[in-house]
């Protein structure tokens, strides 16, 4: 029910099968059907930027971060001229270029982007809607980044509060905030409370996600660096190598999150020695 929920109800049968592709991880094959249904959809239409959407998504799971910020562009340019200002659409939008600015250091723009797209949820649902948990989410993220930590914590802990009241006590969307906070805790140097909430995330989405998602791979990440940082070597290695399978049998070889695991393989391979 809660996948289903995900995806406007109005959205043709045409993208439908490309999102279940995407929600499965199968990204390569979803950016097949969804470019193949570019030719197929009216110009100007909803559908349309509702497709340029999806391919930002697809970009973006790549690291085509240009790409990406391109199709979601797009989207936003023909959702902003059918829908109204108050649209959770145009949020969407919003949410997304939030994430790709993140992405690409842009740390204004992207705190810009998610308080477009807060300030419409909460015009379009209230303030208490797991969508509107999403950018609280978000905007702890660039509070982090800046460190911040003690915003960090307030903006997840609000956007679990949240999700606890609306959602299953096993929804991915869960997984996601346990994931948040983990990482703030290792900031903080709680190794502890920072494994607990790693391990409730790992949880979720292992009974919640297909067994190569990348979302599984990030919390392996996630996980090997607290054992680093407790100096726990093997335990921190086993899970790096974990997660380096998953991003290798789900992502193209040049993806960052790629890169990024093997580097952290071979930090501790090295510290190991």
């Amino acid at each position: 029910e809660h996948m289903k929920n995900q995806h406007s109800q109005d959205e043709t049968d045409l993208l439908s099968f490309g999102h279940v592709l995407r929600d499965m991880g199968k990204f390569r094959e979803a950016e097949n059907y969804y470019r193949r249904s570019l030719d197929r959809l009216a110009k100007d239409s909803q559908e349309l930027g509702r497709c340029y959407h999806a391919l930002g998504i697809i970009a973006y799971e790549k690291g085509d971060y240009e790409s990406s910020l391109n199709w979601h562009k797009n989207a936003l340019e023909i959702k902003s001229r059918l829908l109204k200002s108050d649209d959770p659409q145009l949020a969407n939008s919003y949410n997304s270029i939030g994430t790709i600015y993140e992405k690409k250091q842009d740390y204004t723009r992207a705190l810009q982007s998610f308080h477009k797209s807060l300030i419409i949820l909460q015009q379009a649902f209230g303030n208490d809607h797991p969508k509107v948990a999403i950018c609280l989410n978000n905007i702890a993220g660039i509070y982090q980044i800046e460190k911040k930590y003690n915003e960090a914590l307030e903006y997840n802990q609000k956007a679990v509060n949240i999700r606890e009241k609306h959602l299953p006590a096993d929804h991915p969307d869960l997984g996601a905030s346990h994931s948040n906070i983990g990482i703030i805790y290792r900031c903080l140097g709680n190794y502890d409370l920072a494994l607990k909430h790693h391990n409730r995330s790992f949880d979720i989405y292992r009974k919640t996600l297909p067994p190569q998602h990348p979302q599984i791979a990030s919390t392996l990440n996630n996980l090997g660096l607290v054992y680093e940082d407790k100096d726990e070597l093997q335990q921190a290695l086993n899970n790096y190598e974990k997660a380096a399978c998953i991003y290798r049998h789900a992502l193209p070889s040049t993806h960052p999150n790629i890169i990024k695991t093997e580097q952290f393989i071979q930090r501790v391979l090295s510290k190991i020695k």
